[in-house]
């Protein structure tokens, strides 16, 4: 039974799929590559996730959506350790893309958009050097932006994530989930003392 079955109609309906693609380009595929996507239907609409750029070459460290954008966060090919940047795109529901290359030195997790933390929470995960944070950051960016979600627009406004966190942390505390708790407790503990 969904949740919808149970008569909890605040929360949006999510159907995932996996579809593997050939794509081609003048005869021409890329590199026998089968690229993976992710089709999520929400209230917004149909959105996919795209784990693999095939125009720069470049695969993916997080991919999610929303009520009416989806988002990846993609390693360029000419990424350098000692100085990290990643490439962040955004699809509205009409199929518009904004494109950001971020510098995950200068992300400030008290001071930033959705789109900076994202990518710095995937790089986190993807680099081994906090695990868990993609899904510690996603959890409490989606809690703040309660039963309606987070929209397209929202994704652009600075925020202080170590508020959201900290309080999302401190709900599992009370709620009694220490497991929670932890999880976001790790990417907490991990932000102040970087």
């Amino acid at each position: 039974m969904s949740i919808y079955g149970i008569g909890a109609s605040g929360y949006p309906a999510v159907g995932y799929g996996y579809e593997n693609t050939r794509k081609t380009a003048a005869g021409t595929n890329f590199g026998g590559y089968t690229e993976t996507v992710q089709k999520s239907e929400m209230a917004g609409g149909v959105f996919v996730l795209h784990y693999y750029d095939h125009e720069e070459g470049e695969k993916t460290v997080g991919a999610s959506c929303g009520s009416d954008y989806s988002i990846s966060a993609y390693i360029p090919k000419d990424f350098d350790p000692a100085n990290p940047v990643y490439k962040v795109k955004v699809w509205d529901k009409d199929g518009n893309l904004t494109e950001r290359m971020v510098d995950l030195t200068k992300v400030d997790p008290a001071n930033c958009d959705y789109i900076d933390m994202f990518a710095y929470s995937s790089y986190l995960e993807s680099s081994g050097k906090c695990t868990g944070a993609q899904s510690a950051f996603m959890g409490s960016a989606g809690y703040s932006f309660g039963m309606d979600g987070m929209r397209h627009d929202d994704l652009f406004e600075k925020t202080n994530w170590m508020d959201n966190l900290k309080e999302m942390m401190e709900m599992q505390y009370h709620a009694g989930n220490l497991k929670g708790y932890l999880e976001y407790k790790k990417l907490w503990d991990f932000l102040e003392i970087t």
